[in-house]
C-alpha cells in the first residue's frame, strides 16, 4: 500500500483532480490512479473502477471515441451504468466480450483490467501508442505504470541502465521498440496487450 501511495503521488500531475488505489492483499495485487476528470466529474467515474460484483477491476488512461455507441449496444444487451463515463463502457465492454474486446474499441488508450476469476491481469495499449504504459518484472512480480518514474517506486531494483538503448534515446530522443534506458524497464509496444499471472507474464 505504501509503495502504491508513493508511485501515485510520483505522477499526481497526470491527474489533479483526485486519486485512488485499490489493494486486495489475499491475490497480491495493487492498482492506483491519478484522475483528470473530463467526461463524469462525479463519483461514478472515479478510479480504480470495480464492477458491481467486484470481480473485475480497472485504471484507464485515455479516451473512448466511440464509447457512445458502445454503451448503446452493451444497455441493448442488459447492462446497466451508474454513470456516463467512457472508463465505465470500457469495463461492462470487457464484462461483455472479455479480450475481443479490443476489435471493438476506436479511441487512444492504456488500461489494466484485474479479472479476481481467473486471477488475470490484462493490460492494453492504443494502436497508435499515444498513451504510454511501461512495465517490468521482477522478483517480486509483475508492475506496471504510465511514468517510468512512478514504477521505479515500485520496483527500485530496475534502475540498471542499458548502455544501448540510451544511445538509441540520445540519439533520436525515443527507444525503438520495447527497450528503454533501464534494463530492468520496457514499453508495451503500440497496438499490443499482455496477460500477467502469478506475477509472470503468461501470454502476449
Amino acid at each position: 500500500g505504501e509503495l502504491l501511495e508513493r508511485a501515485c503521488r510520483a505522477i499526481d500531475h497526470r491527474g489533479p483532480d483526485a486519486d485512488g488505489i485499490w489493494f486486495d492483499e489475499g491475490a497480491g495485487i495493487g492498482i492506483a490512479h491519478r484522475r483528470l476528470s473530463i467526461l463524469d466529474v462525479s463519483p461514478t467515474g472515479a478510479q480504480p473502477m470495480v464492477s458491481d460484483d467486484g470481480a473485475v477491476v480497472l485504471v484507464f488512461n485515455g479516451e473512448i471515441y466511440n464509447f457512445r455507441e458502445l454503451r448503446a449496444e452493451l444497455e441493448t444487451s442488459g447492462h446497466r451504468f451508474r454513470g456516463h463515463s467512457d472508463t465505465e463502457v470500457l469495463l461492462h465492454l470487457y464484462l461483455a466480450h472479455g479480450e475481443a474486446m479490443l476489435d471493438r474499441l476506436n479511441g487512444i488508450f492504456a488500461f489494466a483490467l484485474w479479472d479476481k476469476r481467473n486471477q488475470s491481469l490484462f493490460v492494453a495499449r492504443d494502436a497508435l501508442g499515444v498513451k504510454p504504459l511501461y512495465y517490468a518484472e521482477a522478483a517480486q512480480g509483475f508492475a506496471f505504470a504510465s511514468e517510468i518514474k512512478a514504477l521505479l517506486c515500485l520496483v527500485p531494483e530496475a534502475r540498471e541502465l542499458d548502455i544501448a538503448s540510451l544511445h538509441r534515446y540520445l540519439s533520436f530522443l525515443w527507444c525503438p521498440g520495447e527497450g528503454t534506458p533501464l534494463r530492468g524497464v520496457r514499453k508495451l509496444l503500440p497496438g499490443e496487450a499482455m496477460v500477467v499471472q502469478g506475477g509472470k507474464v503468461t501470454r502476449h
